[in-house]
């Protein structure tokens, strides 16, 4: 899968199998040389996940070199604006509000928009881009529902409605399973110390 002549498709498939599987260093190995958008695209990403922003910043300035205005480019520097932290938040916010404006909204720019206002500490607007995903796609997937959890939290709201749905939809969700371990640890813990 790494050799000359093998396709790109071929090579990005088999990239994403190694991510699904956890494999990061597998995964960039199958694109780090290749030479199209979406190759270089998933190297940003790949990067990130191996916490290297620095080569992430550096792939991300190849992407642009190539294209500055296409799709790959703007998602990819909008991870690497989230990556960076608190103080990119508000330039990832400004690129997804210009890719909705000229693309439309769907449930993941919605919740890449809400993700940026959290990471920016707009946890009222976080909640209305989640709300509005719930809304107009009916998004009930993990990802909305954890995001809510996450701003409900931050604005001291209750989540035990979302908590619910959580774990009656997605029972093997890392949140679900984290969240029965310290319960389950918690009441271990109260019977200790019942009087």
């Amino acid at each position: 899968m790494l050799g000359d002549g093998v396709s790109p498709h071929v090579q990005l498939t088999a990239a994403n199998v190694f991510l699904q599987a956890d494999m990061k260093k597998e995964a960039l190995q199958c694109v780090h040389q290749g030479l199209t958008m979406e190759q270089t695209a998933l190297c940003v990403q790949i990067y990130i996940l191996l916490d290297r922003l620095d080569l992430a910043r550096q792939t991300l300035q190849k992407l642009r070199k190539i294209d500055e205005d296409s799709m790959l480019t703007q998602l990819a520097s909008v991870q690497v604006s989230l990556a960076t932290g608190a103080s990119m938040a508000g330039d990832a916010a400004h690129t997804l509000t210009q890719v909705s404006e000229q693309y439309g909204y769907s449930s993941m720019l919605l919740n890449l928009m809400a993700c940026a206002h959290l990471q920016g500490g707009n946890y009222v607007e976080a909640e209305r881009k989640l709300i509005q995903a719930r809304e107009e796609f009916g998004a009930d997937d993990a990802d909305t529902l954890v995001n809510l959890i996450v701003a409900s939290q931050y604005q001291h709201k209750p989540v035990g409605e979302y908590v619910a749905t959580l774990k009656q939809q997605y029972p093997t969700h890392f949140l679900s399973l984290g969240l029965d371990t310290v319960g389950g640890a918690f009441e271990r813990e109260a019977i200790k110390y019942k009087v």
